[in-house]
C-alpha cells in the first residue's frame, strides 16, 4: 500500500512537470488570448474603458507550435468594440502555421446616467446626473460621455431615475426671449456696432433667430451670442 502511495505520488509530480514543461515551450490558449487581448488594446486606445473579452474561440483548438517562432498579426476588417477576427501567422524555414482567433470584445466606459427623475424643460445640475460603467458595445451613439456636457442643459422631456443620458435628450436652455429688447451686435474688422433691437424668436446659445432693428425696422438674422446680445453679419 506504502509502495502504490509513492509511486501515486511520483506520477502526480511527473504530470505536472511534463505539464509546465509544454507551458512553457509551446503557445497555449491562455497564450493566445493575450496576444489578442494586446493587439485588440494597441488598435483601440482611444477607447476610454476597460477592455475585456466576452467569447472567444481558437482554430484549431490543439496545434503545437513552439515559444520560440514569432508571428505576424492580421486583423480580418478593422479591428472594433464587438466581433473580431485575427490571424495568427508562424513561420520557420519553409513551414507555415495559422491560427486563427474570434473573439468579441467588448468595453465598460463612463456615461452619464440620472440620478433622479427630472421633468420635461428641467435645467440639468451636478445633483441630478452620475457616471456610471456600461458596455460601449450596447450603448447609443449620441451617449453623453461626461457631466460637462450634460451641466446646465435643458432636458426636452420627462425622464426617469435611471436614465442614460444622450445628446438628443438635452439642448441649450432659451437665453432670450421672444420680444425681449436686445442688442443687435455688427463687427467689422476694426470696429463694433451696436443698436436696439427686438427679440422676433426665442433664442438658445449659439442658434440663430429673427430679430428687428428698432430705428431702421430692419429684420435680421442673427446668431444668439449671450442673454443680451445677437450677432449679425454684415
Amino acid at each position: 500500500m506504502k509502495r502504490l502511495i509513492i509511486f501515486f505520488l511520483i506520477f502526480i509530480v511527473l504530470f505536472f512537470k511534463t505539464t509546465l514543461s509544454f507551458a512553457e515551450t509551446f503557445y497555449t490558449s491562455e497564450d493566445f488570448k493575450n496576444i489578442f487581448l494586446k493587439e485588440i488594446k494597441n488598435k483601440l486606445s482611444w477607447v476610454k474603458g476597460d477592455l475585456y473579452l466576452e467569447k472567444i474561440r481558437i482554430e484549431p483548438e490543439n496545434i503545437n507550435i513552439l515559444k520560440e517562432i514569432s508571428y505576424k498579426v492580421k486583423f480580418i476588417t478593422t479591428p472594433k468594440v464587438g466581433s473580431n477576427l485575427l490571424i495568427l501567422e508562424f513561420r520557420k524555414g519553409k513551414t507555415l502555421k495559422r491560427v486563427k482567433i474570434w473573439g468579441y470584445v467588448e468595453a465598460k466606459v463612463p456615461v452619464v446616467v440620472l440620478e433622479r427623475p427630472v421633468l420635461n424643460k428641467a435645467i440639468l445640475s451636478e445633483e441630478d446626473i452620475t457616471l456610471e460603467l456600461k458596455p460601449l458595445s450596447r450603448l447609443p451613439q449620441d451617449v453623453i460621455l461626461n457631466k460637462e456636457s450634460a451641466i446646465g442643459k435643458q432636458v426636452r422631456m420627462s425622464l426617469k431615475a435611471g436614465t442614460v443620458l444622450r445628446y438628443s435628450h438635452i439642448q441649450r436652455p432659451v437665453i432670450i426671449k421672444r420680444n425681449q429688447i436686445v442688442y443687435i451686435v455688427a463687427r467689422g474688422h476694426n470696429f463694433i456696432v451696436k443698436a436696439k433691437g427686438i427679440a422676433l424668436q426665442d433664442g438658445r446659445e449659439g442658434g440663430r433667430i429673427k430679430v428687428k432693428n428698432l430705428s431702421s425696422k430692419k429684420v435680421l438674422w442673427g446668431k444668439v451670442i449671450s442673454s443680451e446680445e445677437v450677432e449679425v453679419s454684415f
